[in-house]
This record gives structure tokens, sequence and C-alpha cells, in this order.
């Protein structure tokens, strides 16, 4: 890389952020990981064995030797300073792909640390991945890596991705501050990017495993389903139906995205900060955007746990979503109505006993369902009738798969 900057002015802009973390954390100082830390060589191994921080591939790569002055430029990089010097990079050369990939790649060992995440949420490092993915529209590489940082910048502090909404938005991290438009400018991109890169299931999967995290916050999970977001989810179940990776992280998603932000009290200041960024969506609520797709939901979790039946983790899934979806009286008739829906909670349960998050989840909402049903007699008639239909279909269409079985072998027979 062609590295004209003087050196002094190099060190000045990385000193800038480094100061605000040394004091804290100088006694901390150890190997950042084996990509992001090499071991030096040549004179170089004399200033390390004094330097506990070693030496930086990162930097070295960006500092060392200029082709201006032919020197070698700082490489000591210790590890209370290792996320403000990755972010400064990412500054002073955001025009850069390269670099910019090469920064993301490093990004996930050093957010692994909490200290690391904590300092990264603090002086804005989310901002700093959302931009690159506007400066770079076109690169699916970057995408991803971004899209794999926010997840570790949104994971909840002593946690980890999947906790229900319930029992973790107290301790979950918050990417986008209160009252500023990046939440909802950031949570589009993130949106316009699983759209435009929709075929790409790697992409699609770490995005769905962005939200799972995400949502953890009231008032980013507001933003996220008012822009799109289980839509968003349901598009890459639809595209990549024998995707587990896709199907697993999508139904995770639509964990919380299915339940209304009941903990996002209207009189708060975070409630009108978010009204004041959704503008014209605060007219719809939540609920109603929940509402247009209640039945393709239930279809595509039903698809899921048809296709991955074997699938435990995502059975348990699955029947989370649905029992989610049963808190609401209102969608139970079309739970009811969605094809193999009943049948395939009950076989659930009858197929794996000794989980017992699915059997609680779906033991829960299969008593809603009944209960419903032993409400209404007209319902019930005509539920039995449909499942006695489906029996029906079902037996013929594996008479006729097994007539086509026998053809196909005849017709090899004869060819033989």
């Amino acid at each position: 890389i062609n590295t004209t900057y003087e050196q002094s002015d190099i060190e000045k802009n990385c000193n800038t952020k480094m100061d605000h973390s040394q004091s804290s954390s100088s006694k901390k100082n150890n190997h950042i990981s084996k990509e992001l830390l090499k071991k030096p060589t040549s004179s170089a191994n004399v200033r390390a064995s004094t330097n506990p921080g070693g030496i930086s591939l990162l930097t070295s790569k960006i500092l060392g030797p200029s082709l201006k002055s032919g020197t070698e430029g700082p490489v000591d990089l210790p590890w209370s300073c290792a996320i403000y010097s990755v972010m400064n990079w990412m500054v002073a050369f955001s025009d850069v792909l390269g670099i910019q990939i090469m920064c993301l790649k490093v990004l996930p060992h050093l957010l692994e640390d909490e200290k690391q995440r904590t300092s990264a949420q603090r002086v804005g490092l989310t901002d700093i991945v959302l931009r690159g993915m506007v400066v770079f529209p076109d690169s699916v590489e970057l995408h991803i890596l971004s899209f794999h940082t926010v997840v570790l910048l949104a994971r909840p502090l002593g946690g980890k991705e999947g906790m229900l909404f319930h029992s973790s938005r107290l301790d979950a991290s918050r990417i986008f501050p209160v009252g500023s438009c990046s939440g909802r400018n950031g949570i589009a991109v993130m949106l316009d990017s699983m759209k435009r890169f929709g075929k790409n299931a790697m992409l699609q999967s770490m995005a769905c495993w962005s939200m799972v995290n995400l949502a953890l916050i009231p008032s980013q999970k507001a933003m996220l389903v008012k822009l799109g977001g289980i839509g968003a989810a349901a598009g890459a179940m639809m595209m990549h139906p024998f995707d587990q990776d896709v199907q697993f992280r999508a139904l995770f998603a639509l964990i919380n995205l299915v339940i209304p932000s009941s903990f996002l009290q209207a009189t708060s200041s975070e409630a009108e900060a978010v009204r004041q960024q959704l503008g014209d969506l605060n007219a719809i609520s939540e609920r109603e955007m929940l509402e247009g797709k209640v039945s393709q939901i239930a279809n595509l979790v039903v698809v899921a746990m048809k296709h991955f039946c074997a699938s435990e983790a995502i059975l348990n899934r699955a029947c989370l979503v649905l029992h989610n979806l049963s808190l609401n009286d209102a969608y139970h008739t079309t739970l009811l109505w969605t094809p193999n829906c009943y049948q395939m909670l009950e076989w659930s349960m009858g197929n794996y006993p000794n989980d017992p998050v699915l059997q609680q989840s779906a033991g829960v909402a299969l008593q809603r369902l009944k209960a419903t049903l032993a409400n209404d007699d007209s319902l019930r008639q005509r539920f039995t009738e449909s499942i006695r239909v489906q029996q029906q279909e079902s037996e013929k269409r594996s008479r006729m798969h097994v007539l086509s079985m026998r053809y196909q072998m005849a017709v090899q027979q004869q060819k033989s």
C-alpha cells in the first residue's frame, strides 16, 4: 500500500482515540489474536521484547515501510488501543475497499471481549460499519462482514445470541444512540442490503442473526418491525427454503419480532425519540404490521418444520414462533387453518419429549387452540373436516408417489 502520509500525522490520528482507553486498560496488554498479531522478525524483535502489546499485522501492512521515506512506521499495538486503532484506519481509509474488509475481518476477534465491545459501542463503531455498507453497496463480502460485526456489537452484555425478549432486554446492548437518526437510517441500510443480496444465503443468514440481537432493545425492535424487518425475515425463508442456517436464524429473529414492544412505554423519552425518527410510519402500529403477515409466517414456519423435521433446534424455534403468535386470540383461526400447523405441533411434542422448551411452547400453543375450538362448535366442525380432507390428500399423495416409484423401476428393468 502506498502510504505517503507523514509519520507524525499518522501518530497524531491514532493517538486521538487511543488515549481514552490507555489509562484504564494499560495493565491488560495481552496479545490480540493469532490473526491480528504476528510475531516480529529481524530488527523488530528488540522492540517487541520490551512491548507487551506485540506487533500488529494490520498496522504493519498499512504503516510500514513508506515509499516516500523508506523507513518503517510505528507498528506497536497494545491491547487497550486495538479497537481504537482499527476504527481509525476504517475512518482514514474509508474509500479503500480492501482496508475496510481487512479491518472487518479483524473486528470479530476484538468484539468477543466485552470491554472492547463496550468501547466500540461508546465511540460509534456501528456508524462506521454502516457507512461502509453505503459507500460500497455492491460488495457482498463487505456486507456479510458488516452484519457479523453488528451481530457482536448488539450482543447482550454477559449473554449470548438468542435470548428471549422479556428476559434479556435490560442487559441488551444499545448500538444506536437514543434521539439520533442513525437508528432508523442504520436499520434501513441493513434491510436494503438484505433486499439487494436476496439470493446470497450467507448474507441472509448473518442479517437474520443481527436482527435477533437488535430486537432485544424495544426501541430498536419497534423500528425494525415498522421498517419491514418481519417481511425481510420471511423473504429470506422463502428465498432459501432448504438452507438450514437461514431457516434457523430467521425463525430465531421472528420469535421476538412477532411480539409487540409492550416494554416501550408510550410516555417515555425513548418512545418519543422513536416516534420522531419514524415520522409517517408511526401511523401504523407493530400489531398492524404483523397482522398482514401472520398467515405467511405461520405457513413458512410449518414448511420449515417439515423440511427440517430431524433438527431439534429448528423445531424448538419454530414452536416458539407459533407459541408467540398464539398469544393473540385473533390469530388462532389463522393458525388452525394453516395446513398441518396443528399436526406439526403435536408431532414435535411426540418426537422430542426431552426438550423442555419445545414441550412447553408447543403444549401451551395447542392448549390455546383447543380452547378456541371448544368454544366454537361451528369452527370445531369445520376444523375436523379440514383435518379429514388433509389426511385424505396426504394418503393420495403417498399412493401416487409409490406408483411413480414402481413405474420408474419397471422402466429401468425394461432398459436393462
